[in-house]
């Protein structure tokens, strides 16, 4: 099976690969060929992850009112919290107690700046968690996947305290700082099985949110709602 496994996302990585090629092939605007890695994400992360995770694309809130920027991929809990809106292009905005990981998705390198603003700015909403939900194990990861060759800076991304990972796929190589572990583990082969690998486990390890009444969830909407 282990085997049958590498094979497989050998060859899944191969027909996402030339999905991407196709699509930058058929689109001239860098914002256009970007969107077309996050709908190729998406869609892989709906049909490899257990369906109790929801995946989508849009922002997440915190009671305080504050919005992070707009996420390509959100992998939530959508079965103990609500949305708080879904919008006409089916983005939407969760609190951000039921974030469980996003991934940015980039074909061209973003600048190193404007990385780690996106990353400071995240951090800063989604740090905000309802008392309920401080526990610092349930910080969401932090994920980057790129087609591109790239280099991160490291230094500017080391947490303990959440996950985060950077994956280049034409440079086959990829970095991740796993949930309690300040520095970074690089490998140079299996860039997209790698990166399935680290968001499975770092979703899976908090478990399901809530088991029962869902009564602390509710908690958490009343302020979100002002109910």
């Amino acid at each position: 099976m282990k085997i049958h496994w590498s094979k497989h996302f050998k060859r899944l990585s191969d027909t996402i690969q030339a999905q991407i090629e196709r699509a930058r092939a058929g689109a001239d605007h860098a914002t256009i060929k970007g969107t077309c890695l996050e709908v190729i994400v998406r869609d892989t992360l709906r049909k490899y992850l257990p369906s109790y995770f929801k995946v989508g694309t849009g922002q997440v809130a915190n009671s305080e009112g504050k919005l992070t920027p707009q996420l390509d991929v959100v992998v939530y809990d959508g079965n103990a919290f609500p949305h708080l809106a879904v919008n006409e292009d089916s983005s939407i905005v969760i609190c951000c107690e039921s974030l469980l990981a996003t991934v940015e998705c980039k074909i061209p390198p973003p600048k190193k700046l404007d990385l780690k603003k996106h990353y400071d700015r995240f951090c800063m909403v989604e740090s905000e968690r309802h008392s309920n939900f401080q526990d610092p194990e349930l910080k969401a990861g932090y994920f980057v996947l790129i087609y591109e060759s790239f280099q991160p800076e490291l230094d500017s991304f080391e947490d303990k305290e959440r996950s985060i990972g950077f994956y280049s796929l034409q440079a086959n190589k990829s970095w991740w700082s796993e949930y309690g572990q300040q520095t970074f583990v690089q490998h140079d082969a299996k860039v997209l099985e790698r990166f399935f690998e680290n968001i499975l486990l770092d979703c899976m390890r908090r478990g399901q949110l809530e088991i029962g009444t869902f009564e602390d969830a509710y908690q958490v909407i009343k302020t979100y709602l002002g109910w």
